[in-house]
């Protein structure tokens, strides 16, 4: 110990700034895998459902007609006693109004609502979602898109389980990425888990922040009592994470990632296509809460900080053992810790590509975020 301490004592200022730069980078690191981002690998798994609560299952399409031929008999296929699906068509120009009406000769429990492009309106999901919610007839609603499909025949039963607690106004669901050989597919996979392990851990410690519109349920009677999405109706997206910000909280909010309550889609198939896609999910997070705005944005920068600070200790001072044992102890944190978190919402598979493409996520992310300065999109499809 004396020895340690001479050492320490007979190092330069620019050596020990450096270590305890690093120190600290590396404690913020593990605290957030120690006491955040486990809280879903401990996650206890809730009983299945003794009971069912009516439900409206939304969909809001524009273009869809393929997708919905082959998901509506799926959804007619849940193990629920009593929904309806609502079917939103906006605007479409291809055959998915006449794909529906044919579907409604067969499907009793199948309500569309088809809107005109000529009527006076804003533009986007946020207005046809919201036609949706007024034409459901439910209180408990259930949202997933047209390009989804339910893990199994119990989606609707895991998903509005917690309703049956009438303190329970929203549920938070899974929805993962169908991954294929290819890098682009194991990307977007692994940034969709990465995300949905985010607002999961965040709304299990009593801060909910955002769902996923793909896999989401709320009451009804929430949306209107709060006036819908009208205080970021100018954004493009907003419907999901927004709104969840808006009524989301400690209390009412409930989290649902049992494999069976999952909604599959497939991702993008294009760099361009997943980088748009990107850019508009980007354009909400100006307006989370601040302290969410600096859990989230301190986890990477961090990250990024403790990168930086370790490889300036092993140029300037040749310190090649402890850097790396800091940045190898990083890793081995955060891999146990998603492991088992990815493990927990049946995703396992894609744990070890996590030390390759969590460093690729830290790339794109900042240049997707200078683009949005430069322009934002303005269409949800």
């Amino acid at each position: 110990m004396e020895q340690l301490l001479e050492w320490w004592s007979t190092s330069p200022i620019s050596y020990k700034v450096i270590a305890i730069v690093c120190l600290v980078f590396l404690l913020i690191q593990l605290t957030y895998d120690l006491f955040l981002y486990i809280r879903v690998a401990l996650w206890k798994h809730q009983t299945a459902p003794t009971g069912t609560v009516p439900v409206s299952v939304v969909i809001c399409a524009k273009n869809e007609e393929r997708r919905l031929r082959e998901l509506i008999p799926i959804l007619m296929e849940q193990n629920h006693p009593h929904f309806e699906l609502v079917v939103v068509d906006d605007s479409s120009w291809d055959d998915t109004m006449t794909t529906l009406q044919t579907y409604q000769l067969s499907y009793k429990n199948l309500h569309v609502i088809h809107l005109n492009e000529d009527i006076q309106r804003m533009r986007g999901k946020k207005f046809a979602l919201t036609m949706g919610l007024k034409g459901a007839k439910h209180d408990v609603v259930l949202l997933t898109d047209a390009d989804c499909v339910p893990a199994s025949n119990e989606w609707i039963k895991t998903m509005t389980a917690p309703f049956a607690n009438p303190d329970t106004s929203v549920v938070l669901g899974v929805s993962p990425y169908y991954t294929s050989d290819t890098f682009l597919s194991k990307l977007i996979g692994y940034d969709a888990l990465n995300v949905a392990i985010t607002y999961l851990s965040m709304a299990i410690i009593g801060s909910p922040y955002m769902g996923v519109g793909r896999n989401l349920a709320y009451r009804k009677e929430l949306f209107f009592k709060n006036s819908g999405f009208k205080s970021h109706l100018h954004l493009a997206s907003g419907d999901d994470d927004l709104f969840i910000k808006e009524v989301a909280n400690k209390k009412n909010t409930a989290i649902v990632m049992e494999p069976a309550s999952q909604t599959f889609s497939e991702p993008k198939t294009t760099w361009d296509g997943w980088m748009r896609q990107k850019k508009r999910h980007f354009t909400t997070a100006p307006y989370y809460r601040p302290g969410t705005k600096l859990i989230l944005g301190l986890w990477p920068l961090s990250f990024l900080a403790l990168w930086i600070s370790c490889l300036l200790w092993m140029v300037l001072h040749s310190e090649f053992l402890i850097a790396g044992s800091m940045l190898l102890l990083r890793y081995i944190v955060h891999l146990a810790t998603f492991r088992g978190s990815l493990k927990k919402i049946g995703q396992e598979r894609l744990a070890w590509w996590g030390l390759l493409l969590e460093n690729i996520l830290w790339i794109t992310s900042p240049i997707i975020w200078i683009s949005n300065l430069l322009s934002k999109p303005r269409t949800w499809n």
